[in-house]
């Protein structure tokens, strides 16, 4: 090779894509892909960036057009085999390109990487993926990076995790000018019965509970809080430059610390900004009593969703590994959340080791205390053991788990965890029965949508595949 080609190979900007490939139906951003995407962007002059998202882009194609040198992506256990065969497609049209996977699975099963991906990244990569776009420019230093997994003359080689950060301040605010303009259009937004433009973002990081079945603590290992400065800063510019009107806290609990909640409310009634912007979060029942109430009803929360896993008080305790917990602590959030106009969000699992028929009775009468007590959205999943959970280890001693596990939240016929004692026709027939009852808290939506706004109609028949493709959805579940 000439001198002059070897020099523009050395000049040649290194093209990087961050893909986001979940079906993203709430059309919420992904708050890792920008974290990653703001971190490339800030740390080199010459490689050219470039976010990909599967909710309004054709992934493949934008590609093909951006010719990325180097592709990353986030993945769930769930999705790691769709995850696989995505990139097996990426490889047939460009063998020389790098690709690299992050998220959950890798962190907690890294020596699952298939030989496709170049490389796995574990735990939190915005330090990682700077120290790994530079190795791959110069073609060497991988054995010093610490967070990555790879292989080496076909032998599976897992450095060291790197630490977590101690200030993730730095993480933020985050650059919503990679995102596709139509995040920023009007939308549905069932958490408030209305239309607007919404977005998501995070107070924290992190969760202090160690339920069983939860792998977020194999993720990050303690809870971290933003500056709270940092927070209402992001929260202002989403008003005043993208015109958001609701904000959903993607935080893992947000109801953690009612005296953070009262300064984050001091703090936004300075900025003139308390009663302009609606939220919703993630809450946890033993959290709420009326003071928290007030907090929530006073930072102007319209929806909080819960976990509330079973209707059974021995399964409840078990699964979230806390003997203080109760069904009364479930249905006291929920008649509080009623007093002070509180919509309520919930999850139920089944299929739970230890649960029995009169367990699964229990539950199906906590929908009907749900429903009779107007909860606004409850839906059903079956239990999946996640790797580096309780619920991992009880399914490797029997038997149920591999690296190339497929894992499905409706995967009825065969729920990996179910006791023995239950008889899958009779699980089928509850979880059957427990989806029924849910589809009620789906039609009341939209029902009290156009009920408070009937114009509402011309929009959902404006965005009628985008809601027939989630209404086939639902019905397959």
């Amino acid at each position: 090779m000439s001198n002059s080609l070897i020099n523009q190979e050395k000049n040649k900007k290194l093209n990087v894509a961050i893909l986001s490939l979940p079906e993203n139906d709430f059309r919420f951003p992904i708050i890792g892909t920008l974290i990653i995407t703001k971190s490339i962007k800030e740390n080199f002059k010459d490689v050219n960036i470039k976010l990909i998202d599967n909710t309004f882009d054709n992934v493949i194609l934008e590609i093909e057009k951006f010719k990325p040198d180097v592709i990353g992506f986030s993945v769930f256990t769930q999705s790691y085999l769709k995850a696989i065969d995505f990139a097996k497609k990426i490889r047939q049209k460009n063998l020389k390109i790098k690709i690299i996977v992050g998220g959950p699975h890798i962190t907690t099963l890294p020596e699952s990487l298939d030989p496709i991906f170049d490389f796995g990244v574990m735990g939190e990569g915005q330090e990682t993926i700077i120290k790994l776009i530079n190795s791959i420019k110069i073609k060497k230093g991988f054995e010093k990076i610490k967070g990555i997994v790879y292989f080496k003359n076909n032998k599976l080689i897992i450095n060291k995790r790197e630490e977590e950060l101690s200030n993730i301040d730095s993480l933020f605010p985050l650059d919503y000018n990679f995102l596709n303009k139509k995040y920023f259009k009007t939308k549905f937004i069932p958490e408030v019965y209305d239309f607007g433009i919404a977005c998501g973002t995070m107070t924290s990081i992190g969760c202090p509970y160690n339920c069983r079945f939860c792998s977020i603590r194999a993720c990050w290992k303690k809870i971290r809080f933003r500056n709270l400065d940092s927070v209402v800063k992001e929260i202002k510019d989403l008003h005043i430059n993208y015109n958001v009107k609701h904000i959903d806290f993607f935080d893992d609990l947000f109801s953690v610390n009612k005296e953070r909640l009262k300064k984050l409310h001091n703090k936004l009634k300075e900025e003139g900004l308390l009663g302009k912007i609606t939220f919703s979060c993630q809450a946890r029942a033993d959290t709420i009593d009326e003071e928290m109430c007030k907090i929530l009803k006073n930072l102007n929360v319209k929806t909080l969703i819960f976990g509330f896993e079973s209707g059974s008080d021995r399964i409840l305790k078990y699964i979230k590994k806390d003997s203080n917990l109760s069904i009364e602590h479930n249905k006291n959030a929920v008649i509080l959340c009623k007093k002070y106009k509180l919509n309520v969000y919930g999850c139920l699992i089944l299929g739970i080791p230890g649960e029995k028929i009169e367990d699964l009775k229990k539950t199906i009468k906590f929908i009907d205390f749900c429903k009779k007590n107007k909860v606004a959205r409850l839906w059903v999943q079956i239990l999946i053991p996640l790797p580096a959970t309780e619920m991992w280890e009880i399914a490797k001693q029997k038997g149920e788990v591999n690296y190339n596990l497929i894992c499905d939240v409706y995967q009825k016929e065969t729920p990996l965890m179910l006791d023995s004692d239950v008889p899958i026709k009779e699980f089928i027939k509850y979880y059957n029965l427990a989806k029924k009852k849910c589809r009620f808290f789906v039609y009341k939506t939209f029902i009290k949508t156009i009920r408070n706004n009937p114009f509402s109609i011309i929009y959902f028949s404006k965005e009628s595949l985008f809601y027939l493709k989630r209404f086939l959805t639902f019905l397959k579940q």
